[in-house]
C-alpha cells in the first residue's frame, strides 16, 4: 500500500495511539536548552533570507496526487512569464514521489514520477532556458523497493556493493502504518555513505541548486504527533551520520533544507549540517488558520509550534547570517479571506527571513500576484532581510511566551537603516505600536509604508490602527546609519539576548559568554577600506575575544585578531579600534574562540568612515 504524503501528514491513514507518544508540556519537560555548536555558516545562510521559488504543493496538495508533466510544464512557462523577472527563478517539485521507481544503475530515481516522458535533466534544461533551476524534493535516505529488488544495481563507486545489501528487510519508510514503496538506508552499512553522498552529488550534476529533504523526525526516531509510531527509530547518532554525510556532499553549491526535524536541544544538529530548516506544520489548506491559528505553545516534537508565527518567535534566536533559515513553508495566497491577510502572510515570511515560496498555481492565483512581486518588499528580501520579534527578556519562547512579541519585529539592513513589522493577530481592529528607541534610535527617523508606497514622515514612535488580521510594514531610516545593533545580529554559537543590565541601549543587547559563543553584523561598506570600529560593551572582567570581517563569499576582508576587553566595573564602555572592510556586504563577527577568554555584554557597534584615530 503506498500511501500519499498528504494521508499522512493529515493522520487520515492510521489511528494513532497519541497518549503513548504525547511529548511531555513545556512546564514539564522544560524548554529546549540553546546549545553551543558551529553553523554550517554556509553562503546560503551567510546571505540571510531563503530563495524565491515556486512549488507544486499547490496543486499536489488538493488532488491528493503527484503532479501530471503537462500541468507542471504549464506552471513553469507561467512562473517564466509573471514571476521569474521579479526573482522567482526556480521550480521545485514536493512529496507524492513513491510513484517514481525507475532509476538509474546506482538507484537514484530518473525523474519525478513514472507517468513522465522526461527526466531531471530534461527539466533542468527547460528551465535553464528560461533562466531558472530546477529544486528537488527527496531524500538521499530512501531507496525505492524496485532498486532493492534489482540485484544488478550497485552504489556509486563500490560495484562490490549491490544497493539490495544497503537496507534491512522491513525497514520500510512509514513500515507501521502501511507504507512499503521506499526503504530507509542503514547508515551503519558498509557503501552507505557512498550511496547517500552520490544521492546528493548526483543532483548536483544535474545542475540542481536546491535540495529538500523531508521525514528527517521519522527517520530519527520513529514518532509523529499526528500518527504516533510510523517506522522504526534508527536513533541520534545514525541520524547525526547522515546529516553529516549530507552536508559535506552538498557542500556550497547546494542548498540543503531540512523538513520536518524534531529539532531537539533547540536546533543542535540542524544548525549544524543544514541551511534551512521547517519551524512549522505543514501549509495545509492554507489560509490563516495555517498562518496564525491552532497550537500557540511549544512541544518537543516536530512541529515544536504549529504556526509561522509561533516558529519565527521561537527560532528567532537561532537565525540570521551564517546561522539558519527558517523556513515557514509554502505561501497559497488565494486561501487567504482578503488583502489584509495577503499582505500580512507575505510581511511575516520577509521579516523573518524566510523563503517566499509560491504554492498557488497558474489556474488558481487569480488576481492575487501582485502580493508576492511588491517592489519595495522584494528589495529588503534582496538585502538579506532577517529580522527578530521584540524580546521583552532572555527566557526561552519555550517556557515563556510572553518573553517575546510575536506582533512586533524589527530587523537591520546593510546599509544601517530598518525594516519593522506590526502584526495585529487578533480577530478585530487594534492598535500596534514600536518606540524607534527600542532600535536604538535617538529623536526621530524617517518612516515609509512599504505596501502603500507612502512616506509617513519622520517620527520617534509608530502607532497604527490595523484592521483584524493586518500588518504595517515599513522601513525606518534614522539619520545616523553607522550603529549596528547586536540584539537585531545573529547570534551563533549559543549567545543569547539579555537586558538586566541597566543604561543599555534599543531593547537589549547579546552576550559571548562560552566557547564558540559568537555575534555577527553584516555592514554594507561604500568603498574599500580601513573604518573606525567602536564597541559599546559591558565586562565584569577583562575579556578576550577575536575580531574578523568576511564577505559573505568566505573571503577574508580583515583577519582574525585578538581583542582585549577590560573590565567596566558595572558601567558601560566603548572601545575603539580599527576593521578593513570590503566594498559591499561585510559580516563582521566577534567570537569567543579557542583560547580566549572572558564574557562580554555587547549593546552595538558603530562604523565609520575616516581617518583612524
Amino acid at each position: 500500500m503506498a500511501l500519499s504524503r498528504r494521508a499522512l501528514i493529515s493522520g487520515t491513514a492510521a489511528g494513532a495511539g497519541l497518549a503513548a507518544l504525547a511529548p511531555a508540556s513545556p512546564a514539564a519537560a522544560g524548554g529546549p536548552p540553546v546549545v553551543s555548536v558551529a553553523s554550517r555558516n554556509s553562503v546560503f545562510t551567510r546571505s540571510g533570507a531563503g530563495p524565491l521559488y515556486w512549488n507544486i504543493y499547490g496543486w499536489a496538495f488538493p488532488h491528493n496526487a503527484p503532479i501530471p508533466e503537462a500541468e507542471w510544464q504549464a506552471n513553469i512557462d507561467w512562473l517564466a512569464r509573471d514571476f521569474a523577472p521579479h526573482g522567482y527563478r526556480m521550480a521545485c517539485t514536493d512529496g507524492w514521489i513513491e510513484g517514481s521507481s525507475r532509476t538509474t544503475e546506482h538507484g537514484y530515481v530518473v525523474s519525478y514520477n513514472d507517468s513522465w516522458t522526461h527526466d531531471w535533466a530534461y527539466w533542468a534544461r527547460y528551465l535553464q532556458d528560461r533562466g531558472m533551476r530546477l529544486g528537488v524534493y527527496y531524500n538521499p535516505l530512501w531507496v525505492h523497493k524496485a532498486a532493492v529488488a534489482d540485484r544488478g544495481k550497485t552504489v556509486a563507486g563500490r560495484p562490490d556493493i549491490r544497493i539490495a545489501d544497503l537496507v534491512v528487510e522491513g525497514d520500510f519508510f512509514a513500515s507501521d502504518i502501511g507504507g512499503d514503496s521506499l526503504y530507509w538506508i542503514d547508515v551503519t552499512k558498509d557503501g552507505a555513505k557512498e550511496y547517500v553522498q552520490g544521492y546528493v552529488r548526483y543532483f548536483k550534476d544535474l545542475g540542481v541548486p536546491y535540495l529538500r529533504v523531508d521525514f528527517l523526525s521519522w527517520y530519527e526516531d520513529g514518532r509523529d504527533f499526528g500518527l504516533g509510531r510510523v517506522n522504526r527509530p534508527h536513533g541520534r547518532d545514525n541520524y547525526l551520520t547522515a546529516l553529516g554525510w549530507m552536508s559535506e556532499a552538498a557542500g556550497e553549491d547546494m542548498e540543503l533544507s531540512l523538513v520536518m526535524p524534531h529539532l531537539y536541544q533547540h536546533g543542535e544538529a540542524e544548525i549544524h549540517h543544514g541551511d534551512m530548516v521547517r519551524i512549522n506544520a505543514d501549509a495545509d489548506r492554507g489560509g490563516w488558520d495555517r498562518l496564525s491559528g491552532g497550537r500557540q505553545d511549544w512541544q518537543n516534537l516536530w512541529p515544536n509550534w504549529f504556526n509561522p508565527f509561533s516558529g519565527f518567535t521561537g527560532y528567532a534566536d537561532r537565525s540570521g547570517r551564517g546561522q539558519l533559515i527558517l523556513d515557514g513553508d509554502f505561501l497559497r495566497l488565494h486561501t487567504f479571506a482578503d488583502d489584509d491577510e495577503r499582505r500580512t502572510c507575505i510581511t511575516l515570511m520577509t521579516i523573518a527571513g524566510s523563503p517566499l515560496t509560491i504554492a498557488d498555481t497558474h489556474a488558481d492565483i487569480a488576481g492575487h500576484g501582485w502580493a508576492y512581486t511588491n517592489p519595495e518588499v522584494l528589495a529588503l528580501h534582496r538585502q538579506g532581510l532577517v529580522g527578530k520579534p521584540y524580546f521583552r527578556n532572555g527566557t526561552s519562547y519555550a517556557d515563556d511566551p510572553s518573553s517575546r512579541d510575536t506582533e512586533r519585529w524589527a530587523g537591520q539592513l546593510p546599509d544601517g537603516s530598518w525594516a519593522i513589522a506590526l502584526f495585529n493577530r487578533s480577530d478585530a481592529p487594534a492598535t500596534r505600536s514600536l518606540d524607534l528607541a527600542a532600535l536604538g534610535i535617538e529623536g526621530t527617523a524617517k518612516v515609509r509604508d512599504v505596501w502603500q508606497h507612502e512616506d509617513l514622515g519622520e517620527l520617534s514612535t509608530i502607532s497604527v490602527e490595523l484592521p483584524a488580521h493586518g500588518c504595517l510594514f515599513a522601513t525606518v531610516t534614522p539619520r545616523d546609519q553607522s550603529r549596528y545593533q547586536a540584539a537585531f545580529a545573529a547570534w551563533g554559537g549559543g549567545a543569547d539576548f539579555a537586558d538586566s543590565l541597566p543604561g543599555h541601549e534599543a531593547m537589549g543587547y547579546a552576550r559571548i559568554a562560552g566557547e564558540h559563543q559568537s555575534v555577527t553584523f553584516t555592514v554594507d561598506a561604500p568603498r574599500a577600506g580601513t573604518y573606525r570600529l567602536g564597541m559599546r560593551y559591558q565586562a565584569d572582567r577583562a575579556a578576550r575575544l577575536t575580531l574578523d570581517a568576511e564577505q559573505p563569499d568566505h573571503t577574508v576582508v580583515s583577519a582574525p585578531r585578538s581583542v582585549n576587553f577590560r573590565a567596566t566595573g558595572g558601567t558601560w564602555a566603548t572601545l575603539h579600534g580599527e576593521i578593513r572592510l570590503a566594498q559591499g556586504e561585510n559580516l563582521i563577527t566577534l567570537i569567543r574562540a579557542d583560547g580566549d577568554t572572558g564574557a562580554v555584554a555587547l549593546n552595538h557597534i558603530e562604523v565609520t568612515a575616516g581617518a583612524v584615530k
